[in-house]
């Protein structure tokens, strides 16, 4: 009885701290929304001859990210610019006779972001320098990517303690054959196209000699590229930078001025004293400045018009279900192409892509909505980063399909990946054993090695989603079906080379995207952009968390271990692979990541 009234008593209590909580939580959600009130008459104001700045160090992504609990309450958070964000403001600020030059600071870190979204930013700076105005960056050491991006400017200045790093291309690579067979796990793989290599940190120690063929053409590719956009910038030849590369891969700043590679080494106090000369400044201590946000807020134009584009962002791993944020849930993708089919107001919609792919079912379901809403409204694809293989997929449906020399791209290919618990189950003393009503009954069991007939079953499965795979691409790109096979077996492409083969209709980034759809439909300057997906609030976000708190809150000790394991991010990233039911997937090569 006594244990009866605690667990009464606690379980009341809870409910009232539960109540008590949420209330606070409205109350707190109303005082965010007067604050915001409040502010949102507060129009930033851009004074004469000011400098437009970008923090390098911020997070430079495809959409802005979707509202997360921990950076909200976090003191220390990285602002978010999104590509077009930047873009846009640079290309007003090339035009607004207030603003003097922009100021690329690195001084709160280096950029963190792929080369094709660089590259548009990139084009962006080009064409402001071509304006006649200036660009300053200052930072205290470089990276490759911070000297791409920055190597634009007419002034590179470094501190005097800092470091340039350009040391070339890499992809390092882990493999894990070795370790899964000493602790007794095995892995089945069926897969087709022999450059499919996400399979093969499982099977091998090292890379295999056609996965390091396609990886070394793709670097190569994007090497070039950076050997040419640099040293037309900073008037040196390819050569000058490949020999860095192999001779002096970190450079001290005085080195790197004598080799030409920056134009000034200075202390901050001495950038800002250049800055004050360029905006006609007289505070001792800064400069006529503004952010790329506020900058934008500040110029922004309210525009009604009934004639809108949409632009979708499909930016994270592809997955079934609702998906996690940061990743293209078939479910919440689906509904978002519902509303914009409904909508009579967008005459257009831009795919932009910035995935590695994942789950073939959760591609083929985007892909479904996406021919439902093509044949209403024309869709053209612009590909960011990365747009392989389940991302190249959903492209499949563009009328035209926009990427960049430097987009990751291809990787037309399927696999499938078994994991086999025997043996590590068996030296821990676990058994398995089974009853079953067929032969098949416990095909999906990872606690023994499949037979030749089971692989068969999945190897139908791959190869029936590789063959469909290359009929889509075929009739997407007016190719025969033999032709697009040469193409496939999983091989990666960058944009330049995909453009060459014919999986790419033109190279650029997603403004170009914009202005070819804005005049395929003669929508002159009576236009205006809407972006999907709709942003999910951190209220909502906390929410979901209490809800899935109260569940876990009942889930047994075994139940929670299990949980926890199913959850774990790794090197490997296997979550999609645990939680897929097919088993069957068009993903990129894991962690493939340029260094």
């Amino acid at each position: 009885m006594n244990k009866f009234l605690q667990q009464t008593w606690a379980s009341f209590l809870g409910s009232i701290a539960g109540f008590l909580f949420i209330l606070a939580l409205g109350t707190g959600g109303l005082l965010v929304v007067f604050i915001n009130l409040i502010l949102s008459d507060t129009t930033p104001q851009i004074e004469d001859k000011s400098a437009l700045v970008f923090n390098l160090a911020s997070r430079i992504k495809d959409s802005e990210s979707e509202a997360n609990l921990t950076e909200i309450i976090s003191e220390d958070i990285t602002e978010t610019i999104t590509v077009r964000q930047a873009t846009e403001a640079i290309n007003k600020a090339a035009k607004d006779e207030r603003i003097r030059a922009i100021f690329l600071d690195g001084r709160k870190g280096n950029i963190n972001s792929g080369y094709a979204s660089l590259t548009e930013i990139r084009s962006a700076l080009e064409k402001f320098k071509a304006s006649g105005k200036k660009i300053i960056t200052y930072n205290l050491n470089y990276g490759e990517k911070d000297y791409y991006l920055t190597s634009v400017a007419d002034q590179i200045i470094i501190n005097p303690m800092g470091l340039i790093e350009i040391n070339g291309f890499s992809t390092p690579q882990l493999f894990f054959a070795n370790g899964l067979d000493k602790y007794g796990i095995g892995v089945q793989v069926i897969r087709a196209g022999k450059y499919k290599s996400a399979v093969e940190p499982f099977l091998r120690n090292n890379y295999s000699e056609d996965s390091k063929l396609q990886t070394q053409e793709l670097l190569n590719n994007l090497w070039n590229n950076y050997l040419k956009k640099v040293s037309d910038s900073r008037n040196l030849s390819p050569n000058n930078i490949q020999n860095i590369a192999d001779n002096n891969p970190v450079l001290n700043a005085q080195e790197a001025q004598k080799l030409g590679l920056v134009d000034q080494v200075a202390y901050f106090d001495e950038v800002v004293t250049n800055l004050q000369n360029i905006t006609d400044s007289n505070d001792n201590n800064s400069f006529r400045k503004i952010g790329i946000k506020k900058y934008l807020t500040a110029t922004k134009k309210t525009v009604n018009s009934n004639q809108k584009i949409a632009i979708i962002y499909a930016e994270g791993r592809i997955v079934t279900g609702k998906g996690e944020i940061g990743q293209v849930g078939s479910n919440r993708f689906s509904e978002q192409l519902a509303k914009i089919r409904q909508d009579k107001d967008i005459k257009a919609v831009i795919l932009r892509i910035n995935t590695p792919g994942g789950s073939a079912v959760a591609s083929e379901i985007i892909l479904r909505e996406l021919q439902l809403t093509a044949e209403k409204k024309p869709i053209i694809v612009s590909m960011g980063n990365v747009a392989a293989s389940g991302g190249y997929w959903i492209a499949t449906v563009g009328d035209k399909i926009f990427a960049e020399n430097s987009t990751i791209t291809g990787s037309i290919g399927v696999f499938g990946l078994l994991f086999n618990l025997e043996e590590i189950a068996n030296n821990n003393g676990i058994n398995y054993d089974v009853v079953k009503t067929a032969k098949f009954a416990d095909l999906n069991i990872a606690f023994r090695e499949k037979t030749a007939n089971e692989l068969e079953i999945y190897q139908t499965q791959v190869e029936r989603f590789y063959n469909l795979f290359l009929k889509k691409v075929a009739t997407a790109r007016n190719l025969t079906t033999e032709k697009v096979d040469t193409l496939a077996q999983g091989r990666v492409w960058s944009g330049e080379s995909a453009k060459r083969v014919g999986l790419v209709d033109e190279i650029g980034g997603l403004e170009n995207a914009i202005q070819y759809t804005v005049n395929k439909l003669n929508l002159g300057d009576n236009w205006q952009i809407e972006e999907y997906p709709e942003k999910r609030t951190w209220e909502t976000e906390i929410i979901e968390r209490l809800s899935e708190a109260k569940m876990q809150s009942q889930l047994s000790d075994r139940e929670m271990i299990a949980l926890m394991i199913g959850k774990l991010k790794s090197e490997l990233d296997l979550q999609e692979i645990v939680n897929e039911p097919n088993k069957i997937y068009t993903i990129l090569p894991f962690k493939l990541e340029i260094e």
